[in-house]
Order: structure tokens, then C-alpha cells, then sequence
């Protein structure tokens, strides 16, 4: 094969792979908590999803690995790409093993723009990144000093400059792509009352509206039930307060201690909950018109009482009991 050819190809190769990292660890900043989530669901030791340290340190260590790939000179592409290879097998390793789990785990791949089930789509597509990693190695041309030994010396910043142009694209595609995302559900996400009546999610805006979220299941939502009677009462000024049942009418009508809101509640399903990101029950959220679909989400009994109830709440309640009393 003439070695120009092998230049460029070798070249190509680590590119690509360098590139796959660079990327990857862009598309992942500013979604430390949903990649700690990840991580914790991928069984990876306790000490990187135990905080959110590691989450918010590896996709820094995957753009520097990757533009040490791309940009470096030999000997220390080589490393770079050794390294590369090493962390492409542990991630193939591990689809592998998570795919065969009966409980689906999300990839997150990419910082969610590959986002999708563990599969065999994506087992397929790590073992082609792990193959054309390990041709690289071997081949082991470095990008920056391809360019610029068959091009121009100035040439040694073009394979870099590509990556970054790529990664920023994706970026854009992304957000891009989100947004449009928020404004579909902004138009169409709407809860039921019991009879089948759909209300949209925007008429939670007018007042602020704080949202608490009951499961049929849920022990925990019980004490909440006890308390959500007097919340109104200590509301935050300005604000208003609405249960939101997760399930169908049939699934609460049984239970008793769901019978003091029924009359009030409107009823969702977990696509409305994930939609909000509301990540369990009892959780709350606040849907405000700058926040159409929820800002300052929590889950438990007393966070939610923090985030509804105004300041100095307990004080109000103890002097509500003493006057009972007396």
C-alpha cells in the first residue's frame, strides 16, 4: 500500500477516535447529574457516582484524552491512542454487560444525544469504535503531523480545529433541538381531572403553581396527605397549590387515604412526570411562565414543605396550636 495512503488513513483513523471523545465529553458538560445517574445504573464503583466528582470531572478527561489524540506528535499520540483503546474496551465491556440485564438502562450516550436504551445497537456501535481505535494504534499516525508534513506546516492545527468545529456543532444541534423539544411539550402536555377533562400545562402559569405529585403505591405520599389539608393555609404569598395524581382515577379510588384530594386533584402519567422531571413520589415542582415546565423540582415530605410553605411556617404553626389550646 503506498505510504501516503497509509498516512492518511492512520491519520483518519485516530481522528475519528479522538474526535468520538472530544465530543462526547462537550456534549456531557453541564449534565453531571443525569451522568451520575448513568454511572450509578451501570454498577460502577460507589466512589464515582457516590458524589458528583467524578461525573463532573470525566468528560474534561475524554476532551483532553481525545485532543492529545488528535493534536500531539508521536510518541505521545501513541499513548493518547493506547489510552483511547483501553477506555473503548471498558466502555464496550460494560454495554455488554448491562444489555443483559432484564431492567433496560439508559446509555446517555453523548450526553443524551445518543440517548437510548442499552442494546445491541449500541453494543455494535462500541465494538466498531473499538475496532477502528485499534487499527489507529496500529497504523499510529499522529493527525496534527499528517497535515502538516502532506500539507502545509499550518496545516497542524486543521485535525483540532475540525474536532472543536464538530463538537460545537453538535452543541448547537442539540440545544437546538431541545428547545424545540420544550416547545412541543409546552403546547401539548396536559393533565386530566376524573372525568377525562384535559387541562394544559400553561394554566398552572398564572398563578405560580406548585405541583405535588402522589403515587398509589407510595407509603411516603400518605403523611404528605395528612399535611397538604392546612398547606394552604401557610402557601407561599402569590402562589398556588395543586395535587397531581400519577395513575388513572381507578387506581386511587380504592384508597382512602387519597380521599380528602381526590375532589381536587388532576391526574397525569409517567411521560407527564418525566417531562417535568420529577424523579419520585411525593415530588413537587413550581411552573411558573418563565418555567413552563417546572423549575426547583424535589421529592420528600419536608423538602416539599420548604419549597411550598413560606418562611417562619413552623413558627405559625406552633402559635396556631397554642391558641387552639388555650
Amino acid at each position: 500500500m503506498n505510504g501516503s495512503w497509509v498516512d492518511w488513513l492512520g491519520a483518519l483513523g485516530t481522528w475519528a477516535t479522538g474526535a468520538v471523545l472530544v465530543v462526547s465529553g462537550l456534549l456531557k458538560i453541564g449534565t453531571d447529574e443525569k451522568f451520575q445517574v448513568t454511572i450509578a445504573q451501570f454498577g460502577l464503583p460507589e466512589w464515582t457516582w457516590r458524589d458528583r466528582r467524578f461525573a463532573t470531572a470525566f468528560p474534561w478527561i475524554e476532551i483532553a484524552l481525545g485532543l492529545a489524540a488528535v493534536l500531539l506528535p508521536a510518541p505521545w499520540q501513541l499513548i493518547a491512542q493506547l489510552a483511547i483503546v483501553t477506555l473503548f474496551f471498558g466502555f464496550l465491556v460494560l454495554v455488554v454487560r448491562v444489555a443483559r440485564r432484564p431492567v433496560p438502562v439508559s446509555c446517555n450516550c453523548f450526553g443524551g444525544l445518543g440517548d437510548e436504551t442499552v442494546g445491541t445497537r449500541t453494543i455494535v456501535r462500541n465494538s466498531v469504535l473499538l475496532a477502528v481505535a485499534i487499527a489507529a494504534l496500529v497504523l499510529h499516525r499522529a493527525p496534527a503531523s499528517v497535515a502538516a508534513d502532506r500539507l502545509a506546516a499550518w496545516c497542524y492545527v486543521i485535525p483540532a480545529a475540525l474536532t472543536l468545529l464538530l463538537g460545537a456543532a453538535l452543541l448547537a444541534w442539540r440545544a437546538d433541538a431541545e428547545r424545540r423539544r420544550r416547545a412541543a411539550l409546552v403546547r401539548t402536555l396536559t393533565f386530566d381531572d376524573a372525568d377525562g377533562n384535559a387541562l394544559p400545562i400553561t394554566e398552572f402559569q398564572d398563578p405560580p403553581t406548585f405541583l405535588v405529585f402522589f403515587s398509589p403505591g407510595c407509603g411516603a405520599c400518605h403523611d404528605v396527605v395528612d399535611h397538604f389539608r392546612w398547606w394552604p393555609n401557610l402557601l407561599k404569598d402569590g402562589f398556588d397549590l395543586q395535587p397531581v395524581f400519577l395513575g388513572t382515577p381507578d387506581e386511587f379510588a380504592g384508597q382512602e387515604k387519597f380521599a380528602p384530594l381526590a375532589p381536587h386533584a388532576w391526574y397525569a402519567d409517567s411521560f407527564a412526570a418525566r417531562a417535568l422531571q420529577i424523579a419520585g413520589t411525593p415530588g413537587a415542582v413550581l411552573i411558573d411562565a418563565r418555567h413552563p415546565l417546572g423549575h426547583r423540582q424535589t421529592a420528600g415530605h419536608g423538602p416539599i414543605q420548604e419549597l411550598v410553605l413560606e418562611a417562619g411556617w413552623r413558627e405559625q404553626l406552633l402559635a396556631q396550636a397554642e391558641r387552639a389550646d388555650d
